[in-house]
């Protein structure tokens, strides 16, 4: 018989199959979008987009199918990893960057998509 005992990661944690981690991105990532590559357990690299004008807000959840844990049971399928969003905010804007700032948010209507061939999708903890 063999006991497996699961040692708690740094960054991940896990529920059945699925993964949850916390995701710090800028403000300007929050606001006008951008890319950011996450690093994955065994240090595989994942590259999130994050489209233009999609306005992402703290605690908001991205939701990426495929990158949680396998399930060993067939059919063999993986979970889903959630990322609970933080945004770091500046400490002042200058203002003359105020203007644009207000443009963007005001434009801003778009979605989010992921490099990795999964689908995210959006949530708000509440």
């Amino acid at each position: 018989m063999f006991v497996v005992r699961q040692k708690p990661h740094e960054k991940f944690k896990r529920k059945g199959i699925d993964l949850i981690a916390e995701q710090e991105i800028s403000l300007e990532e929050s606001l006008i979008g951008g890319k950011r590559t996450i690093e994955h357990l065994g240090g595989k690299k994942v590259t999130l987009t994050l489209e233009r004008g999609r306005i992402v807000r703290p605690n908001d959840v991205l939701v990426i199918e495929g990158l949680g844990m396998p399930n060993i049971k067939p059919p063999k399928i993986f979970g889903k990893l959630y990322l609970i969003v933080s945004v770091k905010f500046p400490e002042h804007v200058e203002e003359s960057k105020l203007s644009s700032l207000l443009k963007v948010i005001l434009k801003a209507n778009t979605r989010a998509s992921m490099d990795c061939a999964a689908t995210v999708s959006y949530t708000h903890l509440r």
